[in-house]
């Protein structure tokens, strides 16, 4: 049996195209592990969708920013380079044309690339999510495996790259709180011995850690 997936992309006019073959599969149906899709056919799959799906993505958006967006003036190319993108499907790999600056509005750099205002950053958002909460439960190791094994990840994926990601995620989610409190609780300290009992269980953080209420352990 031979699997043909296809492709529709639609516009924003409503004008449609259909990508043929984006993937062929050859499918037996004889024993019951061959029934479906297997984990490296669903790691083809995604990949193939995700480069196409992106591809269109930076197409659509590349066509707003060829002109300039101030008289609306065709701007000149110079020329163009790959950009790479990470993503959780896979490694996908975009041209990047380089344009004039239009000379209605005087700037320091004569170019510039569009692209790199969409692509703003070489990793997807939910790849860096994906690497920052695993590497939270599990260590950088296990974290890279983990990934490898169910998704379409580059297989250059390394420790040491999931532990920058994580280090910069936690950097920037540290520079978005508010001044660290140093007490919850109002009032002067020598009074605080005087203060009933909260109710219910108290449960202490301790890296990442608790403590066990000691008659109801399960609590």
């Amino acid at each position: 049996m031979k699997v043909k997936m296809q492709l529709v992309m639609c516009d924003d006019e409503g004008h449609e195209e259909t990508i043929t073959d984006v993937v062929v599969l050859e499918k037996a149906c004889q024993r019951i592990e061959q029934v479906g899709l297997t984990l490296a056919e669903a790691k083809t799959l995604l990949t193939a969708l995700q480069q196409r799906i992106v591809e269109r993505q930076a197409a659509a958006f590349l066509s707003v920013h060829r002109h300039c967006q101030a008289c609306g003036q065709a701007l000149r190319m110079k020329g163009h380079h790959s950009r790479t993108f990470r993503t959780l499907f896979g490694t996908i790999t975009c041209t990047s044309p380089r344009l004039h600056h239009c000379p209605c509005t005087p700037r320091t750099a004569t170019t510039f690339s569009p692209l790199t205002v969409l692509l703003s950053e070489p990793s997807a958002p939910e790849l860096l999510f994906m690497e920052t909460k695993w590497a939270s439960l599990v260590s950088y190791g296990l974290t890279v495996q983990a990934l490898r094994d169910f998704l379409p990840v580059e297989d250059t994926l390394s420790v040491s790259t999931v532990r920058t990601n994580a280090l910069a995620v936690a950097q920037r989610c540290e520079a978005e709180l508010e001044e660290e409190q140093w007490s919850f609780i109002e009032g002067c300290p020598r009074d605080w011995g005087n203060l009933p009992m909260p109710d219910g269980p108290i449960t202490v953080g301790i890296d990442g850690g608790y403590v066990r209420d000691w008659d109801e352990k399960k609590r």
